[in-house]
């Protein structure tokens, strides 16, 4: 059951989980305060901001840029600018090779502990981001666990004990595009490749979910990706 007193803080990078968990809290009925994008020095920043002002702009609700400039010297080399990604691997448990290659140090401990922070200042006591079972094989920062002893650190951390969400954690990227149709969310506005534009590259690990799952759930001509 919703909790309908939250005042709610959204992670929203543009792509698709991030944008499905915001539609899901709206569609709780909860009040979102605001959505945070960050930039970290990520090649593909100029899109995800496009994405996310439309996004935010179709819902009404107000967006706030956070820098992390000392992160950038930390990204992969398959994140930053001018770097191309030699050959597209899908990211798997069986993989850790290629989870290895995208993983920014603690970036998901950074940002939500900077979301926390914004949101006690701001009385909300909620944190969204977009967490999902399938990135989660690869990536531990997405698993049910790290946010549940991410939330316990947050008990000590903040005097009103911010908690952390993922209300698309515990579904596949079929399922979660599925999600986003039924709630009427703006999916064709979404960004979630790692390259700069001006559309999906469609080779990335990325672009290579996204495209699997809008296949699965009979969207494929929602976004365009090059060929």
């Amino acid at each position: 059951m919703p909790n309908l007193h939250h005042k709610t803080i959204v992670l929203l990078s543009g792509g698709l989980d991030s944008l499905v968990a915001l539609a899901s809290v709206l569609a709780e009925g909860n009040p979102v305060l605001k959505v945070i994008t960050m930039d970290y020095g990520q090649r593909a920043l100029a899109p995800e901001l496009a994405a996310t002002q439309a996004i935010c702009d179709h819902y009404g609700l107000t967006r706030q840029l956070i820098s992390l400039p000392w992160l950038n010297e930390s990204l992969p080399p398959a994140l930053t600018p001018k770097h191309q990604l030699a050959s597209p691997e899908v990211v798997t448990d069986d993989n850790h090779g290629s989870t290895k290659r995208v993983w920014v140090p603690n970036r998901n401990g950074v940002l939500l502990n900077i979301a926390a922070a914004v949101a006690e200042g701001l009385g909300a006591t909620r944190v969204v981001f977009g967490a999902n079972a399938q990135e989660a094989q690869g990536f531990p920062d997405n698993t049910p666990e790290y946010r549940d002893q991410l939330n316990l650190a947050l008990q000590y951390s903040t005097l009103n004990h911010v908690q952390v969400a993922t209300p698309v954690g515990h579904l596949f990227k079929t399922d979660i595009v599925h999600l986003g149709v039924r709630l009427d969310a703006p999916l064709h506005l979404l960004w979630s490749c790692y390259e700069e534009g001006p559309i999906h590259c469609g080779l990335c690990p990325s672009c290579l979910l996204l495209k699997e799952a809008l296949i699965q759930a009979n969207q494929a001509g929602l976004l365009p990706f090059k060929a």
